[in-house]
């Protein structure tokens, strides 16, 4: 083979390597992080955790965001990113995450609901979880995700409450302490999938982003659009307040993709 095929191949391997050059961030993601995905080729689809998730054009490149579960645990895990012509694998490695916990006495009633309580909030739950379990094919995100209210983050994501020292769930997305009536903001365009009035959440707005991507707004005092409509990145879409099961006015802000929670204040951060 002569020294000039010898270069041409070396310079063709080098390209394609680098249009595989694969960015992610966070840096070191963790369980309840998601992931944000860059490469240069068109991607179709990427498995991670035996979850597939699609991509979408992003300051010039394909991205796939991507979510680790809670219970996940530190190691390495592989991706298969999948392009037009074949397959490539990757690894990626989840660090360990230490979440807070919070130790509450409260009154038995709080904690124990009547069986027609219970029955409605069971019924309650199953429609969310069916709800951002959807992944609709078409990319509605339009720039980075901003947040819908500005105040003191007074609940963090992954907060593990004990009442009267029985565990619950951990907080599935992040509080901001806002004053009722609040002004709240898309964090991104989407589609509204859900509007109601929860035992749990009260007022609640979900907004589709597409691709499995969604947002999720509780505790509104006044919601301010319709299921299916197209909302636009930093529009009005409610009033904040204290409906639901709730001590004082705040709005709850949580973030799924593909159906598993994550957290939205790293969301923010990775675009």
């Amino acid at each position: 083979m002569s020294r000039k095929v010898c270069i041409l191949l070396g310079l063709l391997f080098l390209v394609k390597a680098q249009a595989w050059a694969a960015d992610y961030r966070p840096e070191k993601p963790f369980p309840g992080a998601p992931v944000l995905f860059s490469f240069r080729e068109k991607v179709k689809k990427l498995t991670f955790l035996g979850r597939t998730f699609y991509p979408f054009a992003f300051q010039g490149r394909y991205c796939v965001l991507a979510a680790i579960p809670l219970g996940t645990s530190p190691g390495r895990y592989p991706v298969a990113v999948f392009f037009t012509g074949g397959k490539k694998e990757l690894s990626l490695e989840v660090f360990a995450k230490k979440y807070p916990e919070e130790h509450l006495k409260v009154p038995r009633k709080m904690v124990r609901y009547p069986p027609k309580v219970l029955s409605r909030i069971k019924r309650e739950i199953r429609l969310i979880r069916s709800t951002v379990s959807r992944i609709s094919p078409e990319p509605l995100l339009d720039g980075p995700f901003v947040w819908p209210a500005a105040g003191r983050l007074s609940s963090p994501f992954g907060l593990r409450r004990f009442f009267n020292g029985e565990p619950r769930s951990p907080h599935a997305g992040l509080d901001i302490a806002l004053p009722e009536g609040t002004l709240v903001k898309a964090a991104n365009r989407g589609r509204v999938v859900l509007v109601g009035d929860f035992y749990l959440p009260g007022k609640i707005v979900i907004i589709d982003h597409g691709l499995g991507i969604y947002t999720v707004y509780c505790h509104l005092k006044k919601i301010l659009v319709k299921k299916g409509e197209l909302v636009a990145r930093g529009q009005k879409i409610a009033r904040s307040g204290k409906t639901g099961r709730v001590t004082g006015p705040h709005l709850h802000f949580g973030v799924y993709i593909g159906g598993v929670k994550v957290d939205p204040k790293v969301l923010l951060e990775v675009f």
